[in-house]
Order: C-alpha cells, then structure tokens, then sequence
C-alpha cells in the first residue's frame, strides 16, 4: 500500500511539474510568436488580424515590399535588432547570474569545510606538538651539552693558549731586535 502511494505521489509531482513546464512553455511560444509578427511585419507582410500566415504567403509580401536585395538586408537588420539585442542581454545577464550563483556555491564550500579544516588543524597539532616539545627538550640538552664541551675546550686550552702568546711575544720581541741588528748593519 504504501509503495502505491509513494508511486501516487511522484505521479502528482510529475504532472505539476509537467503543467508548471508546459505553463512557461506557452508563454515562451506565445512571446516568440509575438516577435515573428513584429518582424515579419517590419519586412512588409500583413500580420492584422488573427487569421494564420502561411510561408508562402510571407515570402510573396516581402518580396513585393523589398525591391532590391540590399533593401531586404536592410529591413532584415532593423526588424531583428530589437531581438539580436535582446538575446544578447539575456545571455549577458545568464552567464552574470551563472557566475554569481558559482561564486555563492564556492563560497558555501569553503564555509562548509572550515570546521572540518579546523578540526584536522586540531587534530595534527594535538598529534605533533608533543613531538614538538620533545625536540625543544633535545635541542636545550645538547645546547647545554655543547656549552659545557666549550667550556673544557675553552679550559684544557687555556695554559696552551698562554704559553703560545708568551712565545710569540718573545718570537716577536726577537725578530723586532733582529730587523735592528740589519738595518744598522746595512746603515738605515
């Protein structure tokens, strides 16, 4: 029973739709209709009255109302620019509101994944940061480590590095004697 109302119901909402469509359908022909009348009627045919118009009938008016062929392309621009300039605004207006509704779609993605982003934002901090703090740990150690050798280094060379000052003061102390001794040797 209840698949029978389930079909029922999709019927009724088919046959809405259907009317809904064949609704804006009607006015579509009824506008387009319209506008054939206007044109034809600006290439020189007899659209007064309701009685239908034939092809043949058309073609036969507007060649008697367009003498030449430039005369005829002239008519055919002027009847059509209303519409050509129509269709371009449409279309214009069509690819804005296709941007538009692009643009809000885009936007209501990136809204929809920021908690999402948020959440994996918390999720890999609450992952890496003790790692990270167990790297800081490493890096105070072996920063206190090395200061510590530096000190050693800086203490174990400390007699050596006096003792080699003390020597190239005497070495300097010599070779300044030296270069005396020369050049009153050779009178400077």
């Amino acid at each position: 029973m209840s698949i029978q109302k389930t079909l029922n119901s999709q019927l009724e909402q088919a046959k809405t739709a259907q009317t809904k469509i064949q609704t804006v359908l009607n006015e579509q022909f009824e506008k387009a209709g319209v506008e054939v009348r206007k044109i034809l009627k600006d290439l020189g045919v007899n659209v007064e009255g309701d009685a239908p118009i034939t092809l043949k009938d058309a073609l036969v008016e507007i060649k008697q109302n367009n003498h030449s062929l430039r005369e005829l392309v002239t008519n055919i621009d002027i009847a059509t620019y209303d519409v050509r300039n129509r269709f371009s605004w449409n279309a214009h207006m069509l690819s804005a509101l296709a941007e538009l509704k692009a643009i809000k779609a885009v936007e209501q993605a990136v809204e929809s994944a920021k908690p999402k982003v948020a959440a994996y934002k918390e999720q890999v901090e609450g992952t890496v940061n003790p790692y990270i703090e167990q790297a800081n740990g490493y890096t105070q150690k072996v920063m206190s480590q090395v200061n510590e050798y530096r000190s050693q280094v800086e203490t174990a060379v400390a007699p050596y590095r006096e003792k080699v000052n003390a020597q190239l003061e005497q070495l300097t102390a010599q070779a300044s004697s030296l270069k005396e001794q020369v050049n009153s040797k050779l009178g400077r």
